[in-house]
């Protein structure tokens, strides 16, 4: 038996439309067909899935002799889906192809998300020290803030000023989205082109 018999087989076995296996591989209902003809082969890792789904091993699915009724195996598609390297493969639908293609804008846009926070957080403390400074300009130490034994104690508002500590803690929050943003930017760009 072909492979395109095999996945015809063992489709109607596992009572799956074209369009639930597809659903389920995350590839279209046309792709399924072209297997199912022979008119097109599946990827390997779609073999893989395929053999899952079905319950079965992939020599199984492979080989040329007839199906065997007992050969279902222990795991099926919903066990261990999601580890390992190609977990973006085993979501299934609209949603798994979107991830696959365009994955890698999630880390363009995180990136951009952390610029921006890095922006805002530095806008922040600059504009909390030039108000200080136009404060400390307009009303100088030397004739305010004295203690009770007329020392001038040390007052530093700017960096001790509530809007200048958050605008700090935006622009660390912001290093980290940019820089995590940028690796998995590039880690998903290089999985989809590999995939491609």
């Amino acid at each position: 038996m072909k492979l395109q018999e095999k996945i015809l087989y063992y489709r109607k076995k596992s009572g799956l439309s074209q369009e639930a296996l597809a659903e389920k591989l995350g590839v279209s209902r046309q792709a399924v067909s072209k297997w199912e003809t022979g008119e097109a082969v599946p990827e390997i890792n779609k073999i893989i899935l395929l053999a899952k789904t079905f319950g079965i091993t992939t020599d199984d699915l492979l080989s040329e002799d007839e199906p065997i009724e007992d050969t279902t195996v222990s795991y099926g598609f919903e066990q261990n889906t999601s580890s390992g390297s190609n977990w973006v493969d085993s979501i299934p639908g609209v949603l798994g192809r979107l991830l696959r293609r365009y994955g890698w804008l999630f880390g363009v846009y995180m990136a951009v998300s952390g610029f921006l926070f890095i922006l805002v957080g530095s806008i922040a403390r600059i504009a909390t020290k030039s108000m200080v400074n136009g404060f400390n300009d307009m009303f100088p130490q030397d004739q305010f803030f004295f203690d009770q034994s007329g020392n001038m104690p040390v007052i530093n508002i700017a960096t001790n000023n509530p809007v200048s500590i958050v605008g700090s803690i935006i622009i660390v929050l912001g290093v980290i989205l940019l820089v995590g943003g940028i690796i998995l930017a590039a880690v998903l760009k290089k999985k989809g082109s590999e995939a491609a």
